[in-house]
């Protein structure tokens, strides 16, 4: 496992995200002992290991066994905002929520069928559609396997559930891929909305593409563009969907190596970048849901406090500029969301 655990972190400290890292480390093993849970953990605890290598970190953490840590600068901010030791302890567990795809399948059946198949979920009391995982393996399902259910973290949804799509309308999706907020939508809609997607990497676009023919999404109502959204390319639209790129530091527990790449200075870069992408998005709409993955008022508020923001729902912590989803106390990744307008 020493083996194992010491080409995860090779391949994390490399840019790779966990699953990546997991994937080209077993690859390497030739039949060792391997554990995805292990690999978060350690990842998780990386900042609390003194070991100079790989190896010496792995043997550490097996010695010692999960610490969750933070850069000292990352600390410093959290405490600012949140209980970080309960923050931390959130990280460790894994909390799956799904909604049915009801692009594929009749919900009341999808149930019945994962249930059949040893997964047991309890239905969310603010998102009628949002499915908590209590036990089993939703991946392993054939549902799953035929897109009738999608693995969709709350936080998510709730960011849909604030732009609340109608029938017909024009939405602008400024920054799509991978693609769950966009297949909500038409879900939602029952294919109707008419969808401008776009995102700035090929690959990425390429692949929610791909997703969104899979999940049922009728492509003949979405407009692909390759694009910088910075760019004013879309005149006008009913409404516009902004989850802005971000650091990413409310999903640490699903993908800890961003514990390896967030910085200061990235933070900085990203919360200007926001700023621009959200004049963008109000001069094309008078409705605009702004979104990001990020526990960091500078990613949040901050970008926001310019506009007339307000919070769009009626759940999550109302921070009077946006709505906030805390992972120990809502069991979601953390999110900000906000509505411009």
């Amino acid at each position: 496992m020493e083996d194992f655990l010491s080409r995860v972190l090779y391949f994390a400290e490399k840019g790779y995200p966990l699953p990546v890292s997991y994937k080209k480390a077993k690859e390497m093993s030739k039949g060792e002992k391997s554990s995805y849970e292990l690999a978060r953990q350690l990842i998780l605890s990386y900042f609390s290991l003194k070991g100079k290598s790989n190896r010496k970190k792995a043997k550490e953490f097996l010695s010692k066994g999960v610490n969750v840590a933070f850069p000292e600068w990352l600390e410093e901010e959290l405490e600012k905002e949140y209980d970080v030791e309960k923050l931390k302890e959130s990280f460790l567990k894994k909390v799956t929520w799904i909604r049915v795809n009801t692009l594929k399948g009749d919900e009341d059946k999808v149930l019945k069928e994962i249930e059949n198949e040893g997964v047991i979920v309890e239905r969310d009391k603010d998102i009628k559609y949002a499915y908590k995982v209590l036990k089993g393996d939703v991946s392993r399902t054939k549902a799953f396997k035929e897109f009738k259910v999608i693995i969709q973290d709350k936080a998510s949804m709730a960011v849909v559930e604030a732009l609340k799509p109608e029938r017909s309308e024009v939405i602008y999706d400024m920054s799509s891929a991978p693609g769950g907020k966009a297949s909500l939508i038409m879900a939602l809609t029952e294919n109707s909305s008419k969808l401008i997607v776009a995102d700035i990497d090929f690959s990425r676009l390429d692949r929610e593409r791909k997703f969104l023919h899979d999940v049922g999404v009728d492509l003949n109502k979405v407009n692909f563009i390759l694009q910088d959204s910075t760019n004013k390319s879309i005149r006008k639209a009913d409404k516009v969907l902004l989850d802005a790129p971000c650091s990413s530091t409310g999903m640490i527990g699903n993908e800890p190596t961003v514990l390896l790449r967030v910085t200061k200075d990235k933070v900085k870069s990203l919360s200007s970048l926001q700023k621009t992408l959200l004049d963008t998005a109000a001069s094309t709409s008078n409705y605009v849901i702004y979104a990001t993955c990020s526990l960091l008022p500078e990613e949040g508020e901050e970008v926001v406090k310019e506009y007339n923001a307000k919070a769009p729902l009626n759940f999550g912590i109302s921070k009077g500029t946006g709505n906030r989803f805390i992972p120990y106390i809502h069991e979601t990744e953390g999110f900000f969301v906000s509505k411009i307008g």
